[in-house]
């Protein structure tokens, strides 16, 4: 899986079931503002980036749970997973030291895999 690189400035980040929110704190939409400065990169911008978990079997009638963790220098700041199948439900989302876990629970009838996603800020 590759790892995907945003960038945000002077904003607040929030991620839900693998979705990334990005809202400005200030001032006008970045998307409104048609001015030459706004084509520039501001200084101070901030890397996100999502980084993967390896890859957990989940077998028929079961749950497990995996866990994604943050390269050295860089923090949490929210996560998610991914399912191999509609089989599995995700049961359980949250942070992990610095990291993100996610636990699955297979209604299925063979082996799916479940993978957590952190979110990393640095």
């Amino acid at each position: 899986m590759q790892k995907k690189k945003l960038f945000i400035s002077s904003a607040a980040a929030l991620s839900v079931s693998g979705l990334l929110l990005v809202v400005p704190l200030s001032g006008a939409n970045a998307a409104d503002d048609t001015s030459p400065a706004a084509s520039k990169k501001p200084s101070g911008m901030t890397a996100l980036s999502q980084t993967p978990g390896t890859p957990v079997t989940v077998v028929a009638g079961a749950n497990n749970i995996s866990f994604a963790t943050c390269p050295a220098g860089t923090i949490i700041t929210g996560g998610g997973g991914q399912t191999s199948g509609f089989d599995i439900f995700l049961t359980d989302s949250f942070a992990s030291g610095n990291g993100w876990a996610v636990r699955g629970s297979n209604r299925g009838t063979t082996a799916q895999t479940l993978t957590a996603v952190a979110i990393c800020l640095g």
